[in-house]
């Protein structure tokens, strides 16, 4: 049986653990972002305008959704003369889990 330390220490790590993933859940509830996202994963980068093409959606609208996933940590972006190219961060651990998942 678990001592009072050990069920704490272990409800501490379940909190920020859940925390964590349902941000993540959250964000990619969205089908355009989930479809952006493993798109950027397929492809490693794609630029702005060529995801509205994939996507068959306007450029502000996937510019929004690039917006969100890089504020989740999920994407960053590099600015290329006019363009701007996003790609996901494989480092981060979150990635590395909803790259399992998607595979």
């Amino acid at each position: 049986m678990l001592g009072a330390l050990q069920i704490a220490k272990i409800q501490r790590a379940i909190a920020e653990e859940d925390v964590t993933l349902s941000s993540v859940f959250n964000v990619l509830g969205d089908k355009s972002r989930y479809r952006i996202l493993k798109l950027l994963i397929q492809h490693g980068e794609l630029c702005v305008s060529d995801l509205a093409a994939i996507l068959d959606v306007s450029i502000s609208s996937v510019s929004q959704h690039l917006r969100i996933l890089e504020m989740s940590g999920l994407v960053m972006g590099e600015r290329m003369g006019q363009m701007m190219c996003y790609k996901p961060t494989i480092e981060n651990p979150k990635i590395k889990a909803i790259i399992n998942l998607i595979q």
